[in-house]
């Protein structure tokens, strides 16, 4: 019986480590999935390092993309701005690291995360799981737990589409793309009149988020955000977090968790260090304001959106930035 389970033990392993193998096998190879997000983030980067500071980075997922304006945000503060959104699915370290080589001293760097980039214990989701593969390094970057999700949950057909790589010839085509962003990086062709039936579909049929239940069950990680902070006060570029426009449902105010989560995080925010602007109840819209998830606006509410975190900066936002975090008595 020993010997019998011996050998199963034995081959389990046996099994397992031509598993993790194969896996490990394609790692690092482009995926037709991940071209847009690359090609945004070098497009945004070259954007960034040809701008002369001071200058104002916007950073964070594609709610970002759709959702600012950056030419009003330079008509208003008189400085050159860039767009930083992409997709929210590629985690939190791999869009902070997005950024970090193109900010420079006296940015202004506005921070409009998505809600679940706060949760250090985010699901790991499908847009991840592919950029995890083509770009392995993710995996160093992430905490233990959710790396090993990633490795668990990549299916047998993507790992074989890791070894096929890009088919020959392909370009980026669809929604999404550089080939849809202007000299900002901002999104465009989003007006009301643009979108299509397919899109208000899609929209409608998304159920409410459950963010104050996921943030109980998880954790917050202000550690990485406050890393984050350090590096750029260390460079003379200030951050400054503030909500990112979000499809409005009734249980954000009904239930007691969701509400709850939406009225403290700001509060919460500023407790752990950060400077924190505007109200996350403010920022939520009705459908009609949405192009086709629940963080992408169109074109006209995204003006409203920009005028929105303009009031909220005031008129010297790198001032109240500044003077905020020199008021912190602790800074690590």
């Amino acid at each position: 019986m020993v010997r019998f389970l011996t050998g199963m033990a034995a081959g389990g392993l046996a099994i397992l480590t031509l598993w993790v193998i194969f896996w490990a096998g394609q790692l690092g190879r482009p995926h037709p999935n991940n071209e847009w997000i690359i090609e945004s983030i070098n497009y945004k980067q070259e954007i960034a390092d040809a701008l002369a500071s001071p200058k104002i980075v916007v950073l964070a997922g594609s709610g970002a993309m759709f959702g600012i304006n950056s030419t009003y945000l330079e008509e208003t503060y008189d400085r050159p701005a860039v767009n930083f959104g992409v997709n929210a699915g590629i985690s939190l370290p791999v869009i902070l690291s997005s950024a970090e080589n193109s900010i420079r001293p006296g940015d202004l760097v506005l921070l409009p995360l998505e809600y679940p980039l706060y949760n250090r214990e985010e699901a790991v989701s499908s847009a991840l799981i592919h950029w995890a593969n083509s770009y392995p390094s993710t995996l160093l970057q992430l905490p233990l737990k959710r790396t090993l999700e990633v490795v668990v949950k990549t299916p047998f057909t993507r790992i074989l589409e890791g070894y096929r790589g890009l088919p020959e010839g392909f370009t980026v085509n669809g929604d999404y793309g550089v080939q849809h962003q202007n000299e900002h990086g901002d999104q465009i062709g989003t007006e009301r009149a643009r979108r299509e039936e397919r899109h208000w579909n899609f929209l409608n049929s998304l159920p409410a988020e459950t963010y104050g239940k996921a943030l109980r069950d998880g954790s917050f990680d202000w550690e990485r955000l406050r890393r984050f902070r350090n590096e750029l006060l260390a460079k003379g570029a200030c951050p400054v977090f503030l909500p990112p426009p979000m499809l409005f449902q009734r249980s954000y105010v009904d239930s007691f968790t969701e509400a709850h989560f939406y009225e403290t995080l700001p509060q919460i925010a500023t407790a752990e260090g950060l400077f924190w602007v505007g109200k996350p109840r403010a920022a939520m819209r009705d459908a009609n304001d949405f192009f086709d998830t629940n963080f992408h606006l169109v074109d006209e509410a995204r003006l409203d959106y920009t005028r929105q975190i303009i009031g909220w900066l005031g008129s010297q936002p790198m001032l109240k930035c500044e003077q905020f975090y020199q008021g912190l008595t602790d800074v690590n």
